[in-house]
């Protein structure tokens, strides 16, 4: 029997939802990211905020067009995107108006940006900023700043998760870098159904408390032939189609999570570019560096698996016919030929117990989260919880690229290290 449809379907109302900026996150080319308090008849929930500047009618319909796509994606590795809010430009205080316009793609994204004068602004007075979907009444200016809405994730992403280790002499087990690179493949196996990320990285992969990854900013996402065509994303992180303009598909974002993958396991960003050039030259710089032969993970730094090295290889073939196909055969041969290869291996539930236990500074765990890292056992049957950076498990190829970049914290510990011998 057919259920007799309501009345009240098709009846639309205003929210009374209220939105009040409470910190600066984030930032990148375009926009800036803020943790927001949502205010609902006094329930209140916390959320993420991004701002993006409409620079055009046109650019503003593309938005509109790529909030409705995020808004579609459900999955359990992929950050959920509640929708677009807006704000007329004239309501917000003339710092925060100067900052939104001096961002640009040009300038290098900076994370957790406490010392911008929108954070001062923000910490001065948190309830200065409020984004409401009542709508304003009018005024000379029109023009808006959109807000897409999303989870709130708490938790690291993975670029701090690195760097934090890379500061105290740590890089993250190979076991669980690869357990990371797994979950991203199952969220871009599903989300390549719809769109191109074209803007993977490490900022842009979280990991919650509870251990679970999630990919976010879709941003820059493609899905027409057109913008396959267009320059977007980070240059460090863009497949060799990507960089020369030519069409892309989704291999090309295989690459990408490829150069997390290496980065993550080696300590070494493969492709770099000075932040003071034009973005030209920065492009071209980049270009210069993918002409050199890549030093598979495995003769980089000897304890990295060979199989693992391999899948990492496979993923960052300059040539992308010679590429994996697609996200669900990468995901694959990750579980089944390595993480999973022995009956068992990481979890949800070990990720958050091993980055609670680096966060203690390994002071603090209980005998629950030690059997959750039972992989970690090493040849003697003991735990090895810390990845050691030393000069010791670089091969000569692999200290060399380290030590041609001597500004970096890597090659500061090494140095250190050889100094001391």
């Amino acid at each position: 029997m057919q259920k007799e449809k309501s009345d009240l379907v098709g009846v639309s109302f205003h929210s009374t939802s209220t939105y009040t900026l409470v910190d600066e996150i984030g930032r990148g080319g375009m926009g800036i990211i803020f943790l927001a308090e949502k205010h609902t008849e006094g329930v209140e929930d916390k959320v993420v905020l991004k701002t993006v500047k409409a620079l055009s009618t046109e650019h503003e319909e593309r938005l509109k067009e790529e909030a409705n796509v995020a808004t579609s994606l459900r999955h359990e590795n992929i950050v959920k995107t509640y929708g677009l809010e807006s704000l007329p430009l004239h309501l917000l205080p003339e710092a925060f108006r100067q900052e939104i316009d001096s961002l640009s793609y040009a300038k290098p994204h900076r994370r957790y940006e406490h010392y911008s004068p929108i954070a001062k602004l923000l910490h001065k007075n948190r309830n200065l900023i409020m984004v409401s979907s009542v709508k304003p009444e009018l005024h000379k200016d029109q023009r808006k700043l959109f807000f897409i809405a999303m989870d709130y994730i708490q938790g690291p992403d993975l670029s701090t998760l690195h760097h934090e280790h890379v500061r105290k002499g740590l890089l993250i087990p190979n076991e669980l870098i690869g357990f990371v690179i797994s979950r991203i493949c199952r969220a871009l196996a599903y989300a390549h159904k719809y769109i191109i990320h074209r803007d993977i990285s490490p900022e842009n992969v979280l990991i919650d408390h509870h251990g679970v990854c999630k990919l976010s900013d879709f941003g820059v996402a493609a899905r027409t032939k057109e913008e396959m065509q267009m320059l977007a994303g980070k240059l460090s992180y863009m497949s060799p189609e990507q960089i020369r303009m030519e069409e892309i598909d989704k291999r090309t974002d295989i690459f990408a999570l490829g150069l997390v993958a290496y980065e993550m396991l080696t300590g070494i960003r493969l492709y770099s570019h000075p932040w003071d050039l034009p973005f030209g030259e920065q492009r071209m710089h980049v270009l210069k560096q993918m002409e050199k032969e890549i030093i598979p993970p495995h003769q980089f730094r000897t304890d990295i698996p060979e199989i693992l090295s391999l899948i990492v290889m496979k993923m960052l073939a300059k040539d992308k016919n010679q590429r994996y196909e697609n996200m669900y055969d990468v995901g694959d041969m990750l579980e089944q030929k390595y993480l999973y290869a022995k009956g068992f291996g990481p979890t949800n539930n070990s990720l958050a117990s091993y980055i609670s236990m680096f966060y203690s500074n390994f002071e603090k765990y209980t005998n629950e989260q030690l059997r959750q890292l039972n992989f970690l056992k090493g040849a003697e049957g003991k735990l090895v919880l810390k990845r050691k950076i030393e000069a010791r498990f670089y091969t000569p190829n692999g200290l060399k690229l380290v030590m041609s970049r001597p500004e970096s914290t890597l090659a500061k510990h090494i140095s250190k290290q050889m100094a001391g011998m």
